[in-house]
């Protein structure tokens, strides 16, 4: 009896050690996989374009060609709709999820820094960050819990709500983060011209509406939030020498409950996967042609 048994605890150990080699396996390729996707194009790119899901436009047209799954960058965001109307080379390093540190310090899912696809070649250079680095977008998503959340949203704590505290407290490092970037920037292409751009409107100037799920006072304090984050953007452009591309000001009117909204409300087509509270093609569009005017009017 005892033989036998020690019969069937070596072959439930040579069973224990064969499946963790396989999931070793399987994790070491996964990682490798997430390691080669997400490489920079290589080149010399005359446009870098570098920030959050608010320039990466995740779920507006098809993906980008060169974009990692889990970047959500689009074909049409901002950025490759002004390289084709410039007749830029590009490397959209964009990147959904993204905040200040990644473009510095190293990316998501073991990606370089963002900045690190700068070469002295570069000419253009547009960053939309910061939302992340204060949970804005995710702030106003746990405002709109209800019980008809779903769960798994629940249990990946996007029903976390963060004090208006700890959100400002977020915009001060994101000032100095910016002005860190920008630094780095002038020191990788001296000649490169740097456009900051602010968030575009997601609350309406004032009220609330069905799509946005929110009540009046919790859309007022998220304005008075979004306000801040786009005065710090303005003010890390100012001190360090950059350019503003006002995004916020620009899709003004066109906010999630306006009657020709260029931004998704809380519950698009697609669910999750339909980017709520995120810019539509139209937006990007817009904020495409408004870039390309504004290096138009700098050109001598």
């Amino acid at each position: 009896m005892h033989s036998r048994q020690r019969v069937m605890a070596r072959k439930w150990i040579r069973i224990l050690s064969w499946s963790a080699v396989v999931l070793v396996l399987l994790v070491t390729a996964l990682l490798v996989h997430l390691y080669l996707e997400g490489r920079p194009a290589q080149g010399r790119p005359q446009y870098v374009a570098m920030g959050s899901s608010f320039a990466a436009g995740p779920a507006i047209s098809e993906a980008a060609a060169d974009s990692p799954w889990f970047c959500a960058r689009s074909r049409d965001n901002y950025a490759q709709q002004l390289a084709r109307l410039r007749g830029l080379s590009l490397v959209d390093v964009s990147c959904g999820g993204a905040t200040s540190r990644h473009l510095l310090d190293g990316g998501q899912w073991m990606q370089p820094a963002q900045i690190a696809a700068v070469t002295p070649d570069t000419e253009l250079v547009t960053i939309t960050i910061g939302g992340n680095d204060i949970a804005y977008i995710g702030q106003l998503m746990a405002r709109a819990c209800g019980d008809s959340t779903p769960w798994l949203q629940r249990r990946l704590g996007g029903c976390k709500l963060r004090s208006v505290a700890q959100m400002q407290q977020g915009l001060v490092g994101l000032q100095q983060q910016l002005l860190a970037v920008i630094a780095e920037l002038r020191r990788r292409a001296p000649q490169a011209r740097i456009v900051l751009l602010t968030y575009q409107s997601v609350l309406p100037e004032s009220g609330s509406c069905e799509r946005l799920a929110l009540g009046t006072a919790q859309a007022d304090e998220m304005r008075g939030i979004a306000s801040q984050l786009a005065e710090t953007t303005r003010a890390a452009a100012a001190q360090g020498g950059a350019s503003v591309m006002d995004a916020s000001r620009l899709t003004q009117g066109h906010d999630a409950c306006a009657d020709e909204p260029w931004m998704n409300g809380m519950y698009p087509a697609g669910g999750l996967l339909g980017a709520p509270l995120h810019p539509t093609i139209e937006g990007m569009t817009a904020i495409a042609q408004a870039l390309d005017r504004l290096l138009n009017a700098d050109t001598p």
